[in-house]
């Protein structure tokens, strides 16, 4: 059982990472500039095209690059409480919230390639992690 909620709480990580690196390269586009998706970029993978769509913002004022990294510690943090004390219902709580969160993925991939028509990277490795999180999780879940 603690192999698959390790691995569960190390794909969630992962998109943790990812949701901070996504929110620094927001701010930097924001500035003309960007670490990982160029601005002057013309290709299909460009963050600032997703970054600048209207959709990106909840309720007309909250970036989801903003919202990104306190959904993923909201994730994250049971998950590594539930992990070191034992408590599965933090892991099963984690689980829960990270599965809703990946009920968004096919919306949010939708409004990169038909209204952005463009790809994140940063928000590709969150939409994996929350896909791939869910699954290894649900294993875990059954599995205990």
């Amino acid at each position: 059982m603690e192999i698959e909620w390790l691995a569960y709480a190390g794909i969630v990580a992962i998109g943790w990472l990812s949701s901070i690196g996504g929110y620094i390269e927001f701010k930097k586009s924001l500035a003309g500039g960007g670490f990982v998706c160029r601005a002057d970029q013309k290709s299909m993978i460009n963050c600032k095209s997703v970054y600048v769509i209207p959709q990106a913002f909840l309720l007309g004022r909250y970036h989801l690059s903003a919202v990104a990294p306190v959904f993923f510690t909201a994730v994250l943090a049971p998950a590594v409480v539930g992990l070191l004390t034992g408590i599965e219902q933090l892991l099963l709580g984690s689980l829960i919230v990270l599965a809703m969160g990946a009920l968004t993925v096919p919306y949010l991939v939708y409004l990169e390639l038909r209204i952005a028509r463009a790809i994140c990277l940063w928000c590709t490795v969150m939409h994996a992690s929350m896909i791939l999180g869910s699954i290894i999780g649900l294993l875990a879940a059954l599995g205990s």
